[in-house]
């Protein structure tokens, strides 16, 4: 993992999945059942992106890290009343080798009958803004330094095939444009 030094942060890498209506315990299940399959499966790659899926129930504590808690207390605020699963981790993504893996991560998660949408962001870290800085800003100011897109799962798709992910985007990604 790389971390920068005296500015910035860890790099993170971050899904939330949200629910098509409301959710059974066993509907939830079935989604991270999923994951962990697909993560069964790929025995060849010691550290796909499958691997970089951290779930968290709770709000994560890092001593030296002041991203974690802005960006699960924003996944909450967009979650909302409703039904859904966050995957959070102190994760780097390698073009290379994780963007291929990252159509599939989506596209098979969108296609899940009980999933309604996901919002996945890459942020690796903030280089231009001390630590110190960083860690007195509310949570307002922590969206203002992001980007929000909103795609369908194709155009999505087609966004990695043409090299246009972007870092500090939080993607929501739907079925549809019509959702």
């Amino acid at each position: 993992m790389v971390k920068h030094r005296k500015t910035g942060a860890y790099e993170h890498f971050c899904v939330l999945i949200f629910a098509q209506g409301i959710w059974k315990e066993t509907d939830k299940d079935s989604v991270r059942n999923l994951i962990m399959e697909k993560l069964k499966s790929l025995k060849g790659a010691t550290y796909n992106i499958f691997h970089k899926l951290t779930y968290r129930d709770q709000m994560p504590i890092y001593a030296d890290c002041h991203i974690c808690q802005p960006i699960y207390k924003m996944f909450e605020e967009i979650k909302g009343n409703n039904d859904g699963i966050l995957y959070q981790g102190h994760h780097y993504l390698i073009p290379e080798d994780d963007f291929e893996d990252m159509k599939h991560l989506a596209n098979l998660i969108v296609s899940h009958s009980k999933v309604k949408k996901i919002y996945l962001l890459y942020l690796d870290g903030f280089k231009e803004i001390k630590k110190t800085i960083l860690s007195e800003m509310n949570l307002e100011e922590f969206k203002e330094k992001l980007k929000f897109k909103k795609s369908s799962i194709n155009d999505f798709i087609l966004m990695i095939d043409n090299n246009k992910f972007k870092n500090r985007t939080v993607y929501e990604i739907s079925k549809s444009h019509f959702l």
